[in-house]
């Protein structure tokens, strides 16, 4: 997710029209700036409407855009994965807005432009533009999840695949948190020299906390491993995530490294760090919250799990599920919570 803020009039005009956003792990891009007189427009970009935007595939709907690796559906239970999950990771962290962004600008009254970069069906957004109604909210994403009829007066969407570009001019945005690599780029085109970049990313890689027992065996036996998932469950939630990762070439630790990727290739400080380690189905309300976000994930991502496991009949598979669960709460497993707020030079 991304957001920008400023004291510019948002004033989009060629709007991209692409459903669906890129495979950004639940992060946030935030831009902002106190210049005024300044109208932010969008950039002209690409447009791949040559073949259907979305397929159906075991009743869920996912987008269809060969240049986006986002792989989780965009339909209404996916909507509410998402709300569930900016909630309990809100609950985890206790901000919307690190505390130091608050003290580098005044959200309250400077009338900023705040830009959300993957914003989903911008939870983050709509709670932030209300607490702060002078500043205007923008939510950029590569599908509509976002609400569409009823929303803040100070909020406003574009649809756009940030793989292709972020749809704004250089040095829009004073506030950010953001893609990697690429749109990492991006971001610092867009972001204003002195503006701040939020990232907030949860690794996919699961960490266990009791010592299991070893099954390093069934690690060369994909097939033949998953038939007996039953009896050696205690593996299964690492080399899931494992596997999945290695197959669609995904990082599954991300989070752990967002520190580097800000700053070695960039003049961007760290002003701010924060880690949680995300309990999955144990230590209490928010455990078993983000275990159900979990499960949920690994629902939006069958497709995908059944191609990287070789597992092809459902019942299999949901038998693996249901032992990945009670794995998860049996070893305390964990996942790590990683959020940045860096500042760009002057």
């Amino acid at each position: 997710m991304g957001i920008s803020v400023s004291k510019e009039n948002v004033n989009p005009k060629n709007k991209v029209h692409q459903p669906h956003r890129q495979y950004i792990n639940s992060n946030q891009v935030h831009a902002a700036t106190k210049k005024k007189n300044d109208t932010i427009g969008e950039k002209e970009l690409p447009n791949d409407i040559s073949q259907p935007q979305q397929r159906t595939i075991s009743e869920r709907i996912y987008h269809n855009i060969e240049s986006s690796s986002y792989m989780l559906p965009k339909d209404d239970k996916e909507i509410d994965r998402l709300h569930q999950e900016h909630f309990v990771t809100k609950e985890l962290l206790g901000f919307n807005i690190m505390t130091d962004a608050l003290k580098f600008l005044d959200f309250q009254n400077d009338q900023l432009n705040v830009l959300d970069v993957c914003c989903g069906p911008a939870t983050w957004l709509c709670e932030t533009s209300l607490e702060y109604p002078n500043s205007k909210f923008i939510g950029v994403d590569m599908c509509s999840l976002w609400p569409q009829i009823i929303k803040p007066v100070n909020l406003s969407f574009s649809e756009a695949n940030v793989l292709q570009g972020i749809p704004y001019p250089d040095k829009s945005f004073a506030f950010k948190t953001g893609e990697w690599n690429f749109v990492l780029s991006e971001i610092m085109r867009v972001l204003k020299d002195g503006g701040l970049l939020q990232c907030i990313e949860l690794d996919m890689k699961v960490y266990i906390l009791l010592q299991l027992t070893q099954l390093s065996n069934h690690l060369q036996k994909h097939v033949s491993y998953y038939k007996q998932m039953h009896n050696c469950c205690n593996l299964t939630n690492h080399y899931l995530v494992e596997s999945f990762c290695s197959s669609f070439d995904l990082d599954a630790s991300l989070g752990a490294k967002l520190d580097i990727m800000l700053t070695e290739k960039s003049e961007l400080k760290i002003i701010q760090s924060e880690y949680r380690e995300v309990p999955l189905g144990w230590g209490g309300p928010v455990g078993e919250a983000y275990l159900q976000v979990f499960q949920d994930t690994l629902e939006g991502l069958e497709p995908w799990l059944k191609q990287s496991l070789h597992v092809v009949e459902d019942q299999s598979y949901q038998e693996l599920m249901q032992k990945t669960k009670q794995s998860l709460v049996e070893s305390k497993s964990f996942m790590g919570l990683y959020a940045f707020l860096v500042v760009k030079p002057q």
